[in-house]
C-alpha cells in the first residue's frame, strides 16, 4: 500500500482536528527502536495532553530518550479508560503489540508491507515504499523542533540501515532535517549505530558459534539461536552468508521470535516467508523483503527448520 502523500496528509489533519486536545496514548510494537520512538516524540510534541508508552526500548532507542529527556511509560501501567485512545507507529500487527488489543486505536502510522498487518484501527496512514516511518511522519507534522528533527534523522539512518534501503526522498529528508537539527553525520550515527554493550557481543559471538548453515538453490542459508538479540545477530550473519535466521525462545511469552535478514542480491521477500512461518506455527511474522520478523509458539529448533524449509520451497519456484 503506498498513499498518495496528499491522502495520507489529508487523514492526519482530519485525526488531528478531532483529537488534538484529547488525552492520546502515543505507541509502537515491543522493544521499541530508534524509529519508532522518533515517531512517538514527534506526534507526542504537537500532541500537548499525550503521553509516551513502551514497555521496553533497544539501546538505541536508550541512547536516543536519555540524550533528548524523553520520557516513556509503560503501557502495561495505563489504564485505557482514561485515555480517548492509542496513536501507534511503526507497526500495524498485534503480534508486535499485544496490550493494544484491548485499546481503542485511532491511528496507525507504519511502512511494513501488508503481511502480519491485522491491527483495526479508526485511521491508517501506511506506505509500504518508506523506508522508515520517520519519513512519513516527517512529512506529516507541522514545522519540528531541533529536537525532534535529530530524533527524526537519527531514526532514518538507523531504519535504512545506512541508506540500504532508500530513495531520493530519503536523502532530501534527512537534509531537511539534518539542517534543522544541526547535528552533524556522526551524531547521527552514534546514536543509529551505537556501540554494543559486552553482553551483547558475546550473544552475538556465542550466535555465530552455533550456526548451522545450507546451500540450496544457489543461495547459502545459514540459522542461529541466541538468548536475546537475534536481529543484531541476524544482520551480522546475513553479511556472511545470504540469508540468515536467528531465533530467541522467550520463556515468560513461551514463544520463540525470529530475525531475518538477506542480501540485497536474494530475490525471495523475507516478510512473506516469515508470514507464512509465523501463520502456520500459531503466531505472525511480517516486515520487509530484506528485514523481517515473525513470533511463533514453537520452539527454536522447529521454528528454524520451518523457516529453511519455506524459502527453499520458494526458491524452487524461481
Amino acid at each position: 500500500m503506498q498513499p498518495n502523500r496528499q491522502k495520507g496528509s489529508e487523514i492526519f489533519a482530519k485525526f488531528f482536528s478531532e483529537f488534538s486536545q484529547a488525552r492520546i496514548v502515543v505507541t509502537s510494537h515491543r522493544k521499541t527502536d530508534v524509529d519508532g520512538l522518533a515517531c512517538a516524540f514527534a506526534l507526542n510534541k504537537i500532541l500537548p495532553n499525550s503521553i509516551i508508552a513502551t514497555d521496553e526500548l533497544d539501546d538505541s532507542a536508550k541512547q536516543l530518550a536519555e540524550k533528548l529527556g524523553i520520557k516513556t511509560v509503560p503501557l502495561s501501567s495505563l489504564n485505557k479508560k482514561e485515555f480517548a485512545g492509542l496513536v501507534v507507529v511503526d507497526t500495524a500487527s498485534y503480534t508486535l503489540l499485544e496490550p493494544a488489543r484491548e485499546w481503542n486505536i485511532l491511528l496507525v502510522i507504519d511502512h511494513h508491507h501488508a503481511e502480519g498487518r491485522d491491527m483495526k484501527a479508526g485511521a491508517f496512514i501506511i506506505d509500504e515504499h518508506s523506508p522508515s516511518t520517520a519519513e512519513i511522519v516527517a512529512g506529516l507534522v507541522p514545522e519540528v523542533s531541533k529536537e525532534v528533527a535529530f530524533a527524526l534523522a537519527a531514526a532514518i539512518v538507523s531504519d535504512t540501515a545506512r541508506f540500504k534501503s532508500s530513495t531520493a526522498g530519503t536523502f532530501s529528508q534527512l537534509g531537511d532535517l539534518m539542517n534543522k537539527s544541526g547535528a552533524e553525520y556522526k551524531e547521527l550515527l552514534e546514536i543509529a549505530e551505537p556501540e554494543h554493550r559486552p553482553d551483547v557481543k558475546v550473544a552475538i559471538l556465542k550466535a555465530f558459534q552455533r550456526v548451522s548453515f545450507s546451500y540450496v538453490g544457489g543461495i547459502v542459508i545459514a540459522t542461529s539461536e541466541v538468548g536475546a538479540n537475534e536481529s543484531d545477530a541476524a544482520q551480522l550473519i546475513s553479511e556472511a552468508a545470504d540469508v540468515a535466521f536467528v531465533a530467541s525462545w522467550k520463556d515468560r511469552e513461551q514463544e520463540t521470535r525470529i530475525s531475518a535478514r538477506a542480501r540485497k542480491s536474494v530475490a525471495i521477500p523475507l516478510n512473506e516467508v516469515l508470514k507464512e512461518v509465523g501463520v502456520s506455527l500459531g503466531g505472525n511474522g511480517g516486515g520487509h523483503p530484506k528485514a523481517a520478523g515473525a513470533s511463533v509458539k514453537a520452539h527454536t529448533n522447529e521454528a528454524l527448520a520451518k523457516c529453511v524449509e519455506v524459502l527453499s520451497s520458494r526458491l524452487a519456484l524461481l
